[in-house]
């Protein structure tokens, strides 16, 4: 093969390989909730976690389901926050 050709494969990643990214800031859920009231969204936090998640506190979700909705959350709060 032609050097050149392997050259340009340097930065090729597989299909299967998910690519590693940086972890996006993180707010401790105390913190978080703090600023959601502040913001005057706990009425939001409140809905979403009833309507959506069908429970009262984010302690009764599973570890996952409770990372996507301090990410939801989070991602409210900049978008209000603006």
């Amino acid at each position: 093969m032609h050097y050149e050709f392997l050259k340009r494969l340097e930065g090729y990643v597989p299909e299967h390989v998910r690519p590693v990214t940086r972890a996006p800031e993180k707010i401790a859920p105390v913190e978080l909730k703090a600023a959601i009231d502040d913001a005057n969204l706990t009425e939001m936090w409140d809905m979403i976690l009833t309507l959506d998640y069908s429970v009262s506190d984010p302690t009764d979700l599973s570890p996952e389901k409770r990372d996507e909705f301090l990410n939801v959350m989070s991602l409210l709060l900049k978008a209000f926050d603006r």
